[in-house]
């Protein structure tokens, strides 16, 4: 009650015109989630289990852009990116403590120049204070507290006491009762930031479900850059288990502002007539590779959900798949549906809406990470400056390191970047190509930063054995033999488990890929697996056998067949 009385108190304090004829201009609402992966919801791919019909509902009811990325996985170069419509390199927030250019023209003060009504609730992050082009201003502190936070309201700094989501969503929730049209808003949520505290109601709600555990949750083999795990990683399954337990629990939250926005406009009349858009500043990685945080050029760090609801531009159902959006593309989206040309502010994106009706297209885009200092206070210490092209067919990646570090991943064959071609001669030509399409993108995006020559004692791990400690948390928690070891074409995996259910048996081979993946419905007590090795060749192997949280991994040997 008191944090709802609070909310009330800013409102009043900041006065809106309250009217009912709707404008012919569109509102515009921009919901941007911290670290929320793509494939979250129902329209891309989600868990079943998990509830989020209102953020499904502006997919469902609009358009679903399949391919979306943005340009830097890191919280102030992407958002950054997509108020200046400008890659991080252009708009000069080159990393978490860097800011953009406060002279540049933005989605808000272009939209308030033209007579729309602005208001920011969230995170920002950017900037604290009030900034060019916003009516009303509720930025969040940097701190990634999700109890009793720290708030700029519109110049005066205020603690606010209460859950930080909630926080948001009832004062978003406020403003869009009370405030004139046409307007736009953008309310930046802190889910799904880690360490997410999820509001109390739904704490704990998803303890029993099956998390999705990615399928390579082992580390890279060979041939990736050293770095990778000098940042933090996970080291056991319960670990990941409880990250994202406590991820779907938090999006939750998201979904029930996106529920009171729905209502909140239908109730006022609007919903025709405004654009919703949902997206995330940038992906996370949740364990592939054990790998954890953003950063990093891989699929899971870069790409985001995009659901924009508008009817005037999508019937319910739309999919777009044949272009490649990317965050510097909502500037010029946004400006579009509000009428305003784009041309004057050389924006480096281009319109979504042109892209769905294929007047523009994308099929290859530009990363970047921008590394400036050898030691920037955070887990990113060890990152070196990072630039990748990725179109649908391959990525090649490219890192600031002293030795020549690169990783080229075919992802026609290949979608979870498990295997690093850049050493394969049969891809060398095509690596050559894709080694000059980075050089022609980044020539044609200006991407030319004098300042940007740091070079970190980092490498590519060419060769590594590998063993049982790279399946993820191993130890004697159950008991497990392989008979007979050496093995021969046929073998039990023999354990103890103390509960009956499901076990995931699993073989590795000597580079760490995948030969066998079964799940076993097994007894309490002693178990004897028939499991059978024909088709495998000569080598050393792992059997690794998991049981809920527990993990254990024994080695074993196949020898070759004398006659």
């Amino acid at each position: 009650m008191y944090k709802l009385h609070y909310v009330l108190l800013l409102i009043c304090g900041f006065t809106f015109k309250l009217v009912s004829a709707q404008s012919p201009r569109p509102n515009i609402i921009l919901v941007i989630g911290d670290d929320m992966r793509f494939d979250t919801y129902g329209p891309t791919g989600g868990p079943t289990w998990f509830s989020c019909a209102s953020i499904n509902r502006v997919a469902n009811e609009g358009a679903n852009f399949e391919n979306y990325f943005c340009v830097y996985s890191l919280c102030i170069p992407s958002r950054s990116s997509i108020m200046t419509g400008l890659y991080p390199h252009s708009n000069g927030a080159y990393d978490n403590i860097s800011t953009y250019n406060s002279s540049l023209p933005t989605i808000a003060s272009i939209l308030h120049g033209a007579g729309y009504h602005t208001a920011m609730i969230g995170k920002f992050h950017a900037y604290y204070t009030p900034q060019p082009g916003w009516d009303y201003w509720l930025s969040k502190y940097g701190e990634t507290d999700y109890t009793d936070p720290k708030f700029n309201y519109n110049g005066t700094t205020k603690i606010i006491y209460g859950h930080t989501t909630a926080i948001i969503n009832d004062s978003s929730e406020a403003v869009l009762a009370a405030i004139d049209t046409p307007f736009f808003m953008n309310i930046g949520h802190l889910v799904a930031h880690k360490n997410i505290v999820p509001e109390p109601q739904y704490d704990g709600i998803y303890h029993n479900k099956a998390m999705p555990i990615p399928s390579d949750f082992y580390k890279y083999p060979k041939d990736y850059p050293s770095f990778l795990y000098e940042r933090g990683y996970y080291l056991a399954q319960v670990q990941l288990n409880d990250d994202y337990e406590k991820y779907f629990e938090g999006v939750r939250s998201i979904d029930d502002n996106m529920d009171s926005i729905f209502s909140i406009l239908q109730s006022r009349g609007l919903l025709g007539n405004t654009l919703i858009i949902f997206t995330s500043d940038n992906g996370s990685m949740y364990g592939e590779h054990l790998l954890a945080g953003k950063g990093v050029a891989y699929d899971p760090s870069i790409r985001q959900p995009m659901f924009i609801r508008y009817p005037a531009w999508f019937s319910p159902g739309t999919e777009i798949a044949n272009s490649i959006g990317l965050h510097v593309d909502l500037a010029p989206t946004i400006l579009e549906a509000a009428g305003i040309d784009a041309t004057p502010y050389h924006f480096q994106g281009i319109s979504l809406h042109k892209q769905a009706t294929g007047e523009l297209n994308r099929n290859l885009m530009l990363y970047e990470n921008i590394k400036l200092y050898a030691d920037e206070g955070n887990d990113d210490v060890p990152t070196p400056s990072i630039r990748s092209v990725r179109d649908f067919n391959y990525k090649y990646i490219s890192y600031q390191c002293q030795s020549v570090t690169e990783e080229f991943f075919d992802l026609t064959t290949d979608p979870m970047e498990n295997t690093n071609l850049i050493h394969d001669p049969s891809y060398a030509v095509l690596i050559d190509q894709y080694r000059n399409k980075l050089d022609s993108m980044r020539a044609a995006l200006s991407d030319t930063l004098s300042i940007d020559t740091l070079e970190k004692s980092c490498y590519l791990k060419t060769s590594k054995k590998f063993n049982a400690g790279d399946l993820g948390h191993t130890g004697d928690i159950f008991h497990l033999r392989v008979s007979p070891n050496p093995v021969q074409d046929e073998f039990f995996a023999e354990f103890f488990s103390g509960e009956s259910g499901n076990v995931r048996i699993q073989v590795y081979n000597n580079l760490g890929q995948v030969m066998y993946d079964v799940q076993s419905n097994v007894q309490a007590g002693l178990n004897e697996v028939p499991l059978n090795g024909q088709v495998w060749p000569p080598g050393l192997y792992y059997l690794r056998v998991q049981s809920g949280d527990k993990v254990v991994s024994e080695s074993m040997a196949k020898r070759a067949v004398v006659n």
